[in-house]
């Protein structure tokens, strides 16, 4: 590799975001491109970097490992790094309420930290944050208010997901670290809190966004309430820890990215309309008596009742404006990433048509 470029270090490479956001960075070509894995050994995880950048940009990529929840490994990574764009989060069920919240909360925040005072030793030039909309508005459900970066999750709600608390946790101590810094050891500070990232995949290891394709594409659900989602396309989001890292006006701010807010079904409809031959993937609106009627003794439906037609709303104007995001539109984002999840075998090929 070459000395002369500054050297990024990526962290979760081998996941969702991670790997694309490496991707993308290694396509630049600015850049030495090193990324942590917890184990570069193991195959399951590597060969898709391998075959989804190809044996070119794959050559230019220095894998090392590295683990959230030891502040050695981090420190070990990001020795002679320039930069630091931190990708790696505890994966789980972003609607639960774990019992032990420290599982997924001290690896969020203690991994954030390691990187923070790993950035702080190697003098780095910028840090930028893949955090989530999960730290902008959490769980709340609205059809008039409009979040912006300005807003946080109220960490103190009441049955509020592990998940949204481990972001809101880990992206405000990267903040506060960065505000206790002497002047003269500040570190600019970018975060990317984007809406559910979806999108082609690169790797094929556990993921939510990958799961709520699958689910789409085999018919999981029988029928789609009226409620909004907002979303970007997972080119996006890798483009902007890019631009946030490249450009001065975006040191020191949040980001949300959201493409739109559609209602569930539209997710579907373009799925339906390519593939509905060989799946079983149905764009069928739920009727609202449905959760009407039924809330009576069901309290999910009740939920369901209560939020109906609604969503959060995010805006996602401040990525256009200084990062230059052109938002990728919902048809080509989900129908391309049904056919990256067939092309990478996480959905089974049943076309009758391959590679119609």
């Amino acid at each position: 590799m070459s000395t002369s470029k500054p050297k990024v270090l990526i962290t979760g490479v081998s996941g969702y975001i991670g790997s694309y956001v490496c991707k993308i960075f290694l396509e630049h070509g600015g850049f030495d491109v090193r990324g942590t894995v917890r184990d570069k050994s193991n195959e399951s995880k590597i060969a898709p970097l391998r075959i989804g950048y190809g044996d070119e940009l794959f050559a230019r990529l220095e894998l090392v490992n590295a683990d959230l929840m030891n502040e050695d490994s981090i420190m070990a990574a990001a020795e002679g790094c320039d930069y630091i764009v931190h990708t790696a989060s505890p994966v789980c069920d972003i609607s639960k309420v774990f019992e032990n919240e420290d599982e997924i909360i001290k690896p969020a925040v203690d991994g954030t930290l390691a990187i923070m005072k790993a950035a702080r030793k190697n003098k780095a030039k910028k840090v930028v944050i893949t955090s989530s909309i999960a730290a902008v508005s959490g769980e709340y459900v609205t059809s008039d208010k409009l979040f912006t970066e300005e807003d946080w999750t109220d960490i103190t709600k009441e049955g509020l997901a592990t998940y949204h608390k481990s972001k809101t946790l880990a992206e405000k101590a990267a903040w506060d670290f960065v505000a206790e810094l002497p002047n003269d050891e500040k570190i600019p500070l970018v975060t990317i809190n984007p809406g559910i990232v979806l999108g082609p995949n690169v790797s094929t290891g556990s993921s939510e966004s990958l799961d709520f394709c699958k689910n789409l594409m085999l018919g999981k659900w029988p029928m789609y309430p009226s409620q909004k989602v907002g979303f970007v396309d997972v080119r996006d989001v890798s483009k902007a820890h890019l631009e946030g890292l490249l450009r001065d006006e975006a040191n020191d701010k949040r980001f949300i990215l959201c493409a739109e807010s559609p209602e569930l079904v539209e997710f579907v409809r373009p799925l339906e309309a390519k593939f509905g031959k060989d799946y079983p993937v149905r764009a069928k609106e739920m009727p609202k008596f449905m959760p009407m009627v039924m809330r009576l003794w069901n309290p999910e439906m009740a939920e369901l009742y209560k939020a109906w037609g609604k969503g959060v709303l995010c805006d996602g104007s401040r990525a256009a404006e200084i990062l230059g995001i052109e938002y990728i539109g919902l048809e080509k984002c989900m129908v391309e990433m049904a056919d990256s999840m067939i092309a990478t075998g996480c959905i089974e090929d049943k076309r009758t048509t391959k590679g119609a």
